[in-house]
């Protein structure tokens, strides 16, 4: 997995032209990977995002700070604020707006692989070189 921060967080192209500003906090580095990225959002007044592209995925949005609608495009918006989860199943699409004319609204977007993906991967489990491990018993920490 590749882990940053919000820090660096680039403006993302919507068709409101209210800046919103999208970092990856956490990417999937690895074939066999459930998470598909850990995204953080932060959408000024008015601002509306949509998800086109993203269609592979289910996805779980976590209201950090403001209220935000969602599915906005459709007619059939649904409002979410402070604490609110908003779960989006794969093969859906969505739009999210910041409704404020004043307050910015942050949001943390998790994607992971649909259980038609997930179900089909391999079994994982972690590998213990037993030799290595043998060969190096577990040290006690200094006092």
């Amino acid at each position: 997995m590749i882990v940053t921060d919000a820090a660096g967080a680039g403006r993302a192209a919507n068709p409101s032209q209210a800046p919103v500003r999208w970092g990856c906090l956490a990417r999937r580095g690895m074939l066999y990977s459930e998470c598909e990225a850990i995204d953080h959002l932060e959408l000024a007044p008015g601002a509306v995002v949509t998800m086109a592209g993203r269609s592979g995925s289910e996805e779980a949005w976590y209201v950090l700070d403001g209220d935000v609608d969602f599915d906005v495009q459709s007619g059939d918006s649904s409002r979410a604020g402070r604490g609110d989860l908003v779960l989006r199943p794969a093969g859906t699409s969505s739009a999210v707006r910041n409704p404020s004319v004043a307050t910015p609204a942050r949001l943390l977007l998790i994607a992971v692989l649909p259980p038609a993906v997930t179900d089909r991967l391999p079994r994982r489990r972690p590998a213990i070189d037993d030799a290595a491990a043998a060969a190096r018993p577990y040290e006690q920490a200094p006092a």
